[in-house]
């Protein structure tokens, strides 16, 4: 795709338009914390904090896991709450098993990147409408508009029709 001055715009509004309708921040916090305990090892720390051995594979275990629910946060938004409770849980659990939970670092950003996560709401539907009640002074009643959000215009409600007023017969039967 050859990106001119007419395509830019249309590029970032389809952008604009995906990230909405997904956990970004928290996707990417997550994944920061699973690859920052996973490449951590390999920088060249003291030894004296990184000790090789069955925690190299613990922590891979639990960094590895930790990068892919960031990257199921990007795929598939509707498992936000599920994601976001493992990659707290991943994240926590990393604090023994990843030399400290990648020197605190990688458990900070697991546990903020899941609890955003835990917390997404997906947006509105534009099907969705609010209502809006107005007390009308005259009559001591409250009536209720309908918003759409998308156009802004009010529409009013439907009208009933009155009910017919209760006769003498009808309010006390027997009486004659």
């Amino acid at each position: 795709m050859l990106l001119t001055a007419a395509t830019v715009p249309a590029l970032r509004r389809r952008l604009s338009c995906w990230r909405r309708r997904r956990p970004v921040l928290a996707a990417l916090l997550v994944a920061a914390g699973g690859a920052e305990m996973m490449v951590l090892p390999f920088l060249g720390t003291p030894t004296a904090i990184l000790q090789p051995g069955v925690a190299e594979a613990a922590g891979l275990g639990v960094s590895l896991p930790l990068l892919l629910i960031g990257v199921v946060l990007l795929r598939f938004p509707q498992l936000h709450s599920i994601a976001g409770v493992a990659a707290v849980s991943l994240a926590v659990l990393a604090l023994l098993t990843c030399n400290i939970g990648g020197l605190l670092l990688g458990t900070g950003l697991g546990v903020v990147g899941g609890c955003l996560a835990f917390a997404w709401l997906p947006p509105r539907s534009p099907a969705d409408t609010t209502t809006d009640l107005t007390a009308d002074t005259t009559t001591g009643t409250t009536t209720g508009t309908t918003a759409d959000p998308t156009t802004g215009t009010t529409v009013p409600p439907p009208r009933r029709e009155p009910r017919p007023a209760a006769t003498s017969e009808a309010a006390a039967p027997g009486s004659r």
